[in-house]
């Protein structure tokens, strides 16, 4: 991504209903940026924006200085890789072929995968501890296994941009500690980041930065220690926050 994702005056409703209202930022190269807010604030409907998938917003989302919603679905793919947080598989499909689809994007309709398209695939199913399960149905998976091969999906993709919806759900602790390494080197790499997470302790220990949802209002924004140390955090979760000397952070409710 050579130019920052910009967000300017973003708003979505549903009849009277304003999920998203006057949403304005910008995503820099290259940074790890967690999206932050109490349930129903409007994590997933940004989300969902900035990756075209959501129709019917006002505003602007611009990607290396265009509109989201003017790409073309395959260039933008090869630009921006979406993980949503709800992703059934309605069809038997093997672990491989499922992380294969994220490669689509690169051959066009048809095309047989090439050598450096097997190599990405067998990189992003190594990088998530997956390879092993290759053959397996996919729909025989669990939670666990499954959110790690969407995961290794978005990596097989090659986009510069991750946007991830609650990337931890149904991952041990383990394998959550595993993704967050793995994130923080891809923008180490200089991929950009920006993911969804409830967790507001992981967010605090892997995250560079946050945005702050509030009723769909983005309150705050910023490095993520000075984010939760707000008033605006204090508000939205009912929860105020702090650092403690040993470099914890203590939640207590307001």
């Amino acid at each position: 991504m050579k130019q920052p994702l910009v967000l300017d005056d973003l708003r979505f409703a549903v009849r009277d209903k304003i999920l998203l209202d006057d949403i304005r930022a910008e995503l820099p190269p290259g940074s790890m940026t967690a999206v932050v807010g109490p349930n129903g604030a409007g994590k997933s409907t940004l989300l969902k924006a900035i990756s075209a998938t959501l129709h019917g917003w006002t505003g602007s989302v611009t990607l290396e200085g265009r509109d989201v919603r003017k790409w073309p679905r395959p260039e933008l793919a090869c630009r921006m890789a979406y993980l949503p947080q709800f992703r059934p598989v309605a069809v038997p499909l093997s672990v491989e072929d499922l992380v294969a689809m994220g490669r689509f994007p690169h051959l066009g309709a048809w095309k047989p995968l090439r050598k450096s398209d097997r190599d990405a695939i067998e990189s992003a199913m190594e990088r998530m501890e997956i390879a092993y399960l290759r053959d397996r149905d996919a729909t025989t998976l669990s939670g666990g296994e499954l959110q790690r091969t969407f995961l290794a999906r978005c990596l097989a993709q090659g986009s510069p941009l991750l946007l991830l919806d609650e990337p931890l759900t149904g991952l041990d602790i383990g394998h959550q500690l595993a993704l967050l390494e793995i994130l923080e080197g891809l923008a180490a790499e200089g991929k950009t980041i920006l993911w969804s997470v409830h967790d507001l302790r992981l967010a605090a220990e892997h995250a560079r930065d946050a945005w702050l949802l509030d009723r769909g209002r983005l309150t705050r924004r910023g490095p993520i220690d000075e984010v939760l140390a707000s008033p605006e955090a204090r508000t939205a979760f009912g929860v105020e926050m702090r650092r403690a000397d040993d470099g914890s952070w203590r939640f207590a409710r307001g």
